[in-house]
């Protein structure tokens, strides 16, 4: 059999390869399309990498208009000479979905893999999703019953980022003792992979943080593409650890975080340590955000709760004095935060959404 698979970004190189590996186990079958180092390593016959399909933002849009007219007419040319039995496309919407209504009226089955959020904004997407696509894998539980309430084939299969939560120490005694921590409770900071996002979150942070330094001990998880001296900048003069390459242990065994609104706040969730949600953007990004995103919250671990389980500092809100009131707040009363959480995990944990998805994938296939 023949797979077509469209990997644009490196998450999708990840959580494709993951499931591949699965599907592999169930099927022999040879593997063509778009993809990075792990899908290739898996013999995907490659046209394109993802490191030339990173595009992001309108200016990129048109700085490659050309690049990406050659790769759908590239593509479309290999999807008719090699003639899958299957398309699979994986996140990436905005090319994706152009991809899957080549496929579809070139006659070929479609799963899509890590389904657009249509919930958040462009909800229109949905008439394309229904109209180009056979079966969508979803990885959150909500998502599910909104396709099939679209008449779309939908299945929740769990969340690929529980495959890459890797803990290294086996007990916060453990993790304290590593790092030299007393048995003050600790605050976690994760001020997120970007710089704009440090620059715009540390100086509130670091203004909370001298507030507390006596009462609590704080450790702040760099994000591995971080330059050490950009935090450096911020905490130099403080008693913060700065930890590489401990960003899951220090989710699991602080005792409430503080963090920067991304996939990493439902990591912390599943992991079920209480978090504040911070964040801080632009005027014009935030001038878009609220004409465009449709959703009541911003922190997934609310989206999926339908309702504020962790607080959401925002723009203006996001200052050291609400970072504080909360803090104070929650180091008061963990119990109804923790309860939240342990029910939301329960929708991840014991989930193996490769093998699952793999399954599904094979299933229409055979």
């Amino acid at each position: 059999m023949k797979i077509f698979l469209i990997a644009g970004e490196e998450s999708a190189d990840i959580h494709g390869s993951n499931m591949i590996r699965h599907l592999k186990k169930m099927a022999d079958f040879s593997l063509y399309g778009t993809g990075g180092t792990r899908l290739k390593s898996l013999g995907q016959e490659q046209y394109f990498d993802i490191n030339q399909m990173t595009i992001i933002g309108l200016d990129e849009i048109v700085k490659k208009s050309s690049l990406i007219f050659n790769m759908f007419k590239t593509l479309k040319a290999k999807l008719v000479e090699v003639n899958p039995d299957l398309v699979v496309l994986i996140d990436y919407p905005g090319f994706n979905l152009r991809f899957a209504k080549i496929a579809k009226k070139l006659g070929f089955k479609v799963v899509y893999y890590i389904a657009p959020q249509v919930w958040a904004w462009h909800y229109s997407r949905i008439n394309k999703i229904r109209e180009y696509v056979d079966l969508v894998l979803c990885i959150l539980p909500f998502e599910e019953e909104l396709f099939k309430s679209e008449r779309i084939n939908a299945k929740y299969v769990g969340n690929p980022i529980i495959d890459n939560i890797k803990i290294k120490y086996s007990s916060k005694d453990e993790f304290r003792k590593s790092f030299g921590l007393d048995n003050k409770l600790t605050i976690g900071i994760l001020p997120g992979s970007r710089r704009k996002e440090i620059d715009n979150l540390m100086p509130e942070i670091i203004k909370a943080y001298k507030n507390l330094k006596d009462r609590y001990n704080f450790v702040l998880a760099k994000a591995s593409n971080v330059d050490k001296s950009l935090i450096e900048q911020y905490t130099e003069s403080t008693s913060i650890k700065v930890l590489e390459d401990a960003n899951y242990d220090v989710m699991k065994y602080s005792d409430l975080l503080w963090i920067c609104s991304g996939t990493a706040t439902l990591e912390a969730a599943i992991l079920q340590t209480p978090m504040i949600l911070l964040y801080k953007v632009g005027k014009i990004t935030e001038f878009l955000g609220r004409i465009l995103i449709k959703a009541k919250f911003i922190g997934l671990p609310n989206i999926i709760a339908n309702k504020q389980i962790i607080p959401e500092l925002i723009q203006g809100e996001m200052n050291s004095d609400n970072i504080l009131h909360h803090t104070y707040q929650m180091m008061g009363n963990m119990t109804t935060v923790k309860d939240d959480l342990k029910r939301l995990s329960n929708y991840f944990l014991n989930l193996n959404p490769s093998e699952i998805a793999a399954k599904e994938i094979y299933s229409l296939l055979a």
